[in-house]
């Protein structure tokens, strides 16, 4: 039987998790909540947890095909802290006009040329999680839609 320190390990070694993400998975076991919190203390300071490393790896991994809107609901669900959250934002923000070009390219061979057409393109890119700024430079012109 593995203990709840080498199960953390086993985890961190696969991939980088938040401490709220860690948290989850290790909880699963329910003998696991007893000692949790000095767990993470203990991992953090070894340097094998970090919500900071966590919200990169997280953001180099979607930061690509996906727009800022859904990177901070990947944020959120992942429990990155606000202030982490906020400064990696700003960086994928001023890469989303590119990334959202990218997206758009690998689907789609020209602009639309009909109202349906533009739709489908457009719910596509926002699905994505791309802001209305960013479908409609894309895209030329309006969205549909007022306001950001």
């Amino acid at each position: 039987m593995t203990t709840l320190y080498e199960r953390a390990l086993r985890l961190l070694a696969r991939r980088e998790y938040t401490r709220y993400g860690l948290a989850l998975r290790l909880k699963q076991d329910a003998a696991a909540c007893v000692g949790l919190e000095a767990l993470l203390d203990q991992l953090e300071d070894q340097g094998y947890l970090s919500d900071q490393r966590a919200a990169e790896a997280l953001l180099r991994k979607h930061a690509e095909r996906h727009g800022v809107l859904r990177l901070r609901q990947d944020f959120q669900q992942q429990g990155v802290p606000a202030a982490i959250a906020t400064s990696l934002l700003e960086v994928a923000y001023a890469r989303e006009l590119q990334g959202a070009r990218a997206v758009w390219a690998r689907k789609f061979s020209q602009l639309p040329l009909a109202g349906e057409e533009r739709v489908r393109q457009m719910r596509y890119l926002a699905n994505r999680g791309f802001s209305r700024s960013t479908i409609a430079a894309i895209l030329g012109g309006d969205t549909g839609e007022d306001g950001e």
